[in-house]
């Protein structure tokens, strides 16, 4: 569970960020919220997708 959080609250973080940089270069409207929702969900997906093809070795072993 720790792990999930801690990949939303940097999905958050970087979303804001790379958000800012991006409107800051194209010149559009910066929205902090939708960018760092979508940063969120974005990185959510991603670690659970490579979480579920990345195995631990060891756990199928006893």
């Amino acid at each position: 569970m720790a792990k999930q959080l801690v990949t939303l609250f940097w999905g958050f973080i970087y979303g804001e960020v790379i958000g800012y940089i991006g409107s800051a270069l194209t010149g559009a409207t910066f929205s902090p919220l939708a960018d760092g929702l979508t940063a969120m969900v974005i990185g959510f997906i991603l670690v659970n997708i490579l979480n579920s093809f990345i195995q631990d070795p060891t756990a199928d072993k006893h």
